[in-house]
C-alpha cells in the first residue's frame, strides 16, 4: 500500500466511497473522515478505536493503514525481544523467600510473597549474595 500519508492511504482504500457513507459505517463523523482524509491528523494521535473501525469499514489493513507497511511495527519487534529468563535466580528467589518465611512461621498473601520474591530476585541480579538476600527478606518479611 505504501502511499505517503495516512490521508492518501486512507482515500485509495476507500475506492470511490463517498465521505459520508464511511463515516455511518465506522460510525464516525464525517468531521472525522475528512481531518483523516486531509491529513490533519497525525498517525501517532490516531485513536485505536477509531482506526480499526475505518480500516474495518473500507477493507483495509489497520496496521497498513496507518504506517503504510503491514511489516512496520513488526520489524522494530526484534529491539523488544524479551530476554531469556534466568530460571536458577527465580529459583534462588523462590527458595529464599520460602526460608524466610517458613523460619519465622509466616504467611504471605500471594501478591505480597510476589513483591518480596521478585525483590529477591532483583537483589540476586543486582550482585547481592543469597545469604545477604535471605537476611533482607526476612526484615522485608517481619
Amino acid at each position: 500500500m505504501n502511499r505517503e500519508t495516512l490521508g492518501k492511504r486512507l482515500t485509495a482504500a476507500m475506492a470511490g466511497m463517498k465521505p459520508a457513507d464511511l463515516a455511518r459505517a465506522a460510525e464516525s463523523s464525517t468531521a472525522t473522515i475528512s481531518n483523516w482524509m486531509n491529513d490533519n491528523v497525525l498517525p501517532e494521535h490516531v485513536k485505536a478505536v477509531q482506526l480499526f473501525k475505518i480500516a474495518d469499514a473500507v477493507g483495509a489493513d489497520a496496521r497498513e493503514l496507518l504506517t503504510g507497511s503491514r511489516s512496520a511495527i513488526a520489524d522494530d519487534r526484534a529491539e523488544y525481544a524479551s530476554q531469556p529468563m534466568q530460571l536458577d535466580g527465580w529459583k534462588i528467589a523462590f527458595q529464599l523467600v520460602a526460608e524466610a518465611l517458613d523460619d519465622r512461621g509466616l504467611t504471605l498473601p500471594p501478591d505480597k510473597r510476589a513483591e518480596v520474591t521478585l525483590l529477591a530476585y532483583d537483589l540476586l541480579q543486582e550482585g547481592l549474595q543469597p545469604a545477604k538476600v535471605l537476611q533482607f527478606v526476612k526484615r522485608a518479611a517481619a
